[in-house]
């Protein structure tokens, strides 16, 4: 998933927001002190949402809607399509909290405690305030905005331009498969998320989680 939904899912604690923006930019070991346990809580459920989303069958079936020699950038692609549907069913996922009052909370968490984060992620949530991404995903030229920032990270990641165009053309397929993934993975969460505070830290090391 794309940065938008690892927030929407995370706890709204300004630990928990960081913890599941660093499942992208933390490796390694869990559990270790370079992080609180609240931190490494939010990491761990990004990793699992990410290993969860991968496994979905809606999420394969947009996936799938791409020819095979376009299927390896689905991971980057679909994700930001995924944000662009979570922000058009926003209401529907976050009845309690508005859109515009959730964005500047989780920036404003993300400030007070992005001390805590590598430089790397520092730099990013610095440039994701300013160039507003979290309210790029909200339309099809913030999406392409988006991908022109993608792109420029590496030249092999040209044909997500072409990914892309092919993805628009199946727009009501992918928001239907977004629709029918999106309750599930808020299930998985919730539940993964009581394994992670009810388990033992070397009980989660093991993997015996659900």
């Amino acid at each position: 998933m794309n940065f938008l939904a690892h927030l929407q899912l995370a706890e709204p604690t300004a630990e928990s927001c960081l913890g599941n923006l660093l499942g992208d930019f933390v490796k390694g070991y869990p559990w270790d002190d370079r992080f609180s346990e609240a931190v490494w809580r939010g990491i761990m459920e990004h990793r699992y949402v990410d290993a969860y989303t991968d496994q979905h069958e809606m999420w394969n079936r947009s996936r799938d809607l791409l020819p095979e020699e376009y299927r390896r950038f689905a991971g980057i692609v679909v994700d930001i399509y995924y944000d662009y549907f979570l922000h058009r069913h926003w209401a529907r996922f976050s009845p309690n909290e508005d859109l515009e009052t959730f964005l500047e909370r989780v920036e404003g968490e993300l400030l007070s405690i992005q001390r805590l984060a590598p430089e790397e992620a520092r730099h990013a949530f610095q440039k994701m305030r300013e160039q507003q991404w979290l309210r790029e995903y909200a339309t099809l030229e913030g999406i392409d905005r988006t991908l022109v920032r993608v792109r420029s990270r590496a030249p092999f990641l040209e044909p997500i331009f072409e990914t892309s165009r092919i993805l628009r053309e199946h727009l009501p397929q992918l928001e239907e498969h977004f629709l029918q993934f999106y309750p599930d993975l808020i299930q998985y969460v919730d539940r993964i998320r009581r394994a992670l505070k009810s388990s033992s830290i070397d009980e989660q090391r093991r993997g015996r989680l659900p």
